[in-house]
């Protein structure tokens, strides 16, 4: 568990504020992933940076069950 999960939805907003189109989000603090999960959605690109392998985990997991059509590709190196 992540002490911080912030609102997917919440984060979606913040990403089509502040994103030109086909930009790509960076979040020196991914935490939980919830800024990943938006980025994706919204059709952004995304790279997250977190230094807690335990946080690591859970957006990766958050992130891959969100969007597994997306983490194929990037594992094939499409």
């Amino acid at each position: 568990h992540h002490p911080t999960v912030k609102p997917v939805e919440l984060m979606r907003w913040l990403v089509r504020l502040v994103m030109p189109p086909g930009g790509t989000v960076l979040d020196p603090f991914a935490g939980s992933g919830s800024t990943g999960i938006a980025a994706i959605r919204e059709g952004f690109s995304f790279v997250g940076i977190e230094q807690s392998a335990e946080y690591v985990e859970i957006a990766k997991a958050r992130i891959g069950g969100d969007a597994p059509l997306f983490n194929m590709a990037a594992r094939a190196g499409a």
